[in-house]
């Protein structure tokens, strides 16, 4: 369980985060969807602890592992793909080798060899996919990880997400109403400093999809 209790953040004396309450449990993947500048990404922050809350409670399971992937790419970038993978591997208490979470992943031996400096957006993705495979954190909060990305590689990763979530609670943040229904049938949708659920069911409202789209920014393309 991830238990958000009415949290507050201001941020240069703006409220960006102004009554977060809300409960994550393990099993399902919850899509965070939200327009720009709706606080997303400092959501993600204050849960990881990489930013103070103002007032509220974050509460988790006792010593639980929080891993936290930035839209931008926090990596070693001057070292290849299997020597990060493998110094990952040498650190676990596991007797594990990279070779099997590359192939997980999908990443080919030509990419596991390249520095990551010279990887693509969807390539570095894979390799911080391969590398909670490899840590197995608790708590996981993907920071726009499908946004503009290509079909295949967001319904690759979606499954390999699927396959493992039962032990783990995880968190996508995304700007695209589309994203979102690829990830969950419900859509847990961040406005005006608020989290609040939408079932499918909701969704498929005409004026209710209309005013998530509003928020987002975004026109309505889609034909119920």
């Amino acid at each position: 369980m991830l238990k958000l209790n009415h949290i507050k953040k201001i941020c240069k004396k703006t409220e960006v985060l102004t009554d977060v309450n809300y409960i994550f449990n393990k099993g399902q993947l919850y899509p965070i969807l939200g327009g720009v500048g709706s606080g997303r990404t400092t959501l993600f922050e204050c849960i990881c602890g990489d930013m103070s809350i103002d007032e509220g409670e974050i509460e988790t399971r006792s010593k639980a592992t929080i891993y936290y992937v930035a839209k931008q790419s926090v990596l070693p970038m001057y070292i290849t793909g299997y020597e990060f993978l493998s110094m990952l591997c040498d650190m676990s208490k596991e007797d594990i080798e990279p070779d099997g979470f590359f192939e997980q992943v999908g990443m080919s031996v030509e990419i596991r060899d390249k520095l990551i400096a010279d990887y693509t957006f969807e390539e570095k993705k894979l390799l911080q996919l391969a590398a909670f495979l490899i840590q197995k954190p608790y708590v996981i909060l993907f920071d726009e990880p499908f946004d503009y990305c290509s079909e295949e590689y967001i319904d690759k990763f979606i499954e390999i997400l699927n396959t493992m979530k039962e032990e783990h609670i995880i968190l996508i943040s995304t700007g695209l109403l589309d994203i979102a229904r690829k990830i969950s049938e419900d859509t847990v949708v961040l406005n005006n400093g608020e989290l609040n659920l939408i079932s499918k069911e909701t969704m498929e409202i005409p004026e209710i999809r209309q005013a998530v789209l509003d928020i987002l920014g975004e026109a309505d393309n889609e034909i119920i």
